[in-house]
């Protein structure tokens, strides 16, 4: 086992890390004065610490402590340094009337339903007669017309001063697309429609990148071009080339099910296969002089160049940047540490970008491979088959298995589901990848040879249907995913604890790692036990926030009670954006228990009570007021707690307020714009307690 004394880079990453994360979570922002008198006390601790050690050797702790403080520093002043939102030339800080903002883009354009999606930072800001340099990346939504649909990478245009912060999540424990493009220093969106922006002349972007793009558009025209049609052509492109804009949801599907998803991303799979096959057709170069470097050169090379061939896609980089690092490690004639090599990676990675830590692609690779160079070794080591396909096999399963313990709590964190049936997918697909894999390089090599490429063309082809359909048979399995599995954060550690310590008590049976073990299972027993109670206890109402409909859950410990207009439940879609993740954390996923029609006269059930337009819920009274059924006077008025408006009704807040005075009224995302604002106003204006869905978000009322 390593001694951490013998990593000196991880010894430097885990704080620089620790600096990174604590910035993410706090965001408060040193001034040069501050950060000056810190890095001051680091330097006269150092000069105490080294008076010390020269009087008392066991003093020596205080060093390690001290630089170990100071590398979370460096952490936390890097992230500081490049989160561009905060810098006094960012786009954001310059909101004058009449100006243009410069932008040039810096990916490809993505096509959505109705626009196209371009990232662009901006470098100008045009006001009047005057032009002066800004900051600042920016995502934007153009109407599809011809001229949008003509942009590219590296293309500059023009569109009016005038942007949005983008919106954090309307609906509980909903995804946070907020926080997912804060992580690549993008705060702010807009949309405009044909005509309200401009494009610029010529083109700005990196001609390297250019010639990336180029390649990987030419190598998908390849592919087309020669026998490699429908669902085949969807996964080959996504597999050898990362482009998955041609999957569609079953297919998808499909492969998350069986627990192939990781083939369709290129990225450390892929790149490590043709690292291998490298390292082996190239081994002769180390019996000439120099050897070793020129390997190791070539191999960087051609895997940078598989790099360009994906169009650079982030997975492919961070790949490609590891096993670069590998490959150096490997040239040196003395053996290196392979947990040094991975931390240099990652050291260089984070140096380059700090927010990266943030990306579940960034971290699922390296956990993998830390897994897989630490525990596939000891699982291997198990069993020996004598059967050179059993024996390999058995390293492909050893490998699956390894590399799912170290992810498998992220990707439940994350993707709340589980493959079951990931060795047996692996064991078909991992093989069957490589010769994927193998054959799109000979494809694309012989591609200027017609009746070549047509033939390795339908052999690339039928293996990739191969591959398909053992993935759908699988997928199919009974039992083959569980699903709606809901961990929390804490959780995670708490089962990486576990991992950890196991791994370090086969290694070393130590007394300490089994108090450790216990301390961890004990740990994740007690936050397990502590949320079944709580879901068991709760009671929750929730009016969603969903596109022009009404959504309402209401949580009785953990049965859940759906409320929904027609234009709700007839999209499947809109309920598992908005809705479902909520009721993941809440213990109720998979388990409505019933579906309450609001134009039912009655409906009684496990604590809910309905008759016409009220309903009796955990203590409360609710009025729904919906077009047919506005209110009059000669209702009871006493005790209503809330009122819900729904769907446009012609009503007067004034009278509504007459009515019900102690009512406090929510208004759902069934209900135009237009009235939700007047509706507001008139709230305003009288006093009330008013929600509008639409604006502020889901309404939450957590009763117990």
């Amino acid at each position: 086992m390593t001694h951490y004394s013998n990593i000196p880079l991880v010894r430097i990453i885990i704080p620089v890390l620790t600096g990174i994360i604590l910035f993410t979570r706090i965001e408060y922002n040193f001034s040069l004065s501050l950060i000056l008198l810190v890095i001051s006390i680091f330097l006269l601790a150092s000069v105490f610490i080294e008076w010390r050690l020269q009087q008392n050797f066991s003093f020596r702790f205080a060093f390690g402590l001290n630089i170990m403080l100071f590398m979370v520093l460096a952490g936390y002043l890097l992230a500081q340094g490049r989160y561009e939102k905060n810098h006094s030339d960012h786009f954001s800080n310059f909101n004058y009337e009449n100006s243009l903002l410069r932008i040039r883009l810096i990916e490809p354009v993505s096509e959505k339903t109705n626009t196209y999606q371009i990232v662009g930072r901006t470098t100008h800001i045009l006001s009047g007669d005057s032009m002066f340099k800004v900051k600042g990346k920016l995502i934007a939504y153009l109407e599809k017309d011809s001229i949008s649909a003509s942009i590219k990478y590296g293309d500059i245009i023009f569109i009016e001063n005038n942007f949005q912060e983008v919106s954090p999540p309307q609906n509980p424990n909903a995804f946070n697309f907020k926080n997912f493009l804060a992580n690549q220093n993008i705060f702010h969106q807009v949309y405009r429609r044909s005509g309200q922006w401009y494009q610029g002349d010529g083109n700005e972007g990196n001609i390297i990148v250019s010639f990336a793009h180029q390649m990987r558009q030419k190598a998908l025209e390849t592919l087309e071009a020669n026998n490699i049609k429908g669902r085949e052509f969807s996964v080959a492109s996504a597999l050898l080339l990362g482009y998955r804009d041609y999957l569609d949801e079953d297919l998808q599907r499909e492969f998350a099910g069986a627990g192939a998803m990781h083939i369709l991303c290129v990225s450390g799979l892929h790149v490590g296969i043709i690292f291998l096959v490298l390292n082996i057709l190239l081994s002769f170069l180390k019996k000439f002089p120099r050897g070793r470097v020129i390997k190791t050169m070539v191999i960087i090379l051609l895997i940078w160049f598989y790099a360009a061939i994906t169009g650079f896609s982030p997975s492919v980089m961070r790949a490609s940047t590891m096993f670069s690092f590998v490959a150096v490690g490997q040239s040196f004639s003395r053996s290196t540490n392979i947990y040094n090599t991975l931390a240099a990676s990652a050291l260089f990675l984070v140096i380059l970008d700090p927010f990266i830590i943030n990306r579940i692609g960034f971290q699922l690779s390296y956990i993998a491979v830390i897994s897989i160079v630490w525990l596939q070794p000891m699982f291997y080591k198990l069993l020996y088959f004598k059967n050179p396909v059993l024996n390999y096999s058995w390293g492909i399963i050893t490998v699956s298995l390894a590399a799912q313990l170290g992810t498998g709590p992220l990707a439940l964190y994350y993707f709340n589901q589980f493959p079951n049936y990931f060795l047996l997918t692996n064991l078909a697909v991992i093989p069957l990848t490589g010769l994927i894999i193998k054959t799109g390089i000979f494809f694309f090599i012989v591609s200027p040879i017609n009746f070549l490429s047509q033939i390795a063309g339908m052999v690339l082809s039928f293996i990739v249907l191969i591959l398909h359909n053992i993935v759908r048979i699988i997928e199919g399995l009974p039992g083959s995913v569980s699903l709606n599995i809901f961990i929390t954060f804490h959780e995670t550690l708490f089962i990486f604890g576990l991992i950890v310590v196991a791994g370090m008590f086969w290694v070393s049976a130590r007394k300490s790692y089994a108090f450790a073990m216990l301390l961890a299972g004990l740990l994740l027993s007690v936050s397990l036990s502590m949320r079944h109670i709580q879901n068991d206890r709760q009671q929750r109402l929730v009016v969603y926030q969903v596109p022009n409909g009404t959504a309402i859950d209401f949580f009785n410990g953990k049965s859940c009670y759906f409320m929904a207009c027609e234009t709700t439940l007839s999209n499947p879609r809109n309920l598992t954006f908005h809705v479902n993740e909520n009721r993941l954390k809440m213990g109720t996923a998979g388990k409505v228990q019933g579906i309450i029609n609001p134009e039912d006269e009655k409906y009684i059930t496990n604590g809910i009570y309905k008759r016409g337009p009220f309903i009796y819920f955990a203590g409360q009274t609710i009025r729904i007021i919906k077009p047919e059924s506005v209110p009059d006077y000669s209702e009871i008025t006493e005790g209503i707690n809330y009122l819900i408006i729904s769907r446009n009704p012609r009503i007067s807040i004034e009278k509504l307020n007459d009515l019900y005075p102690e009512s406090s009224i929510i208004i759902d995302s069934s209900n135009s714009f237009r009235n939700s604002q007047r509706w507001v106003e008139e709230c305003k204006n009288l006093g009330i307690d008013c929600w509008p869905v639409r604006e502020k978000g889901a309404f939450e009322l957590a009763i117990r």
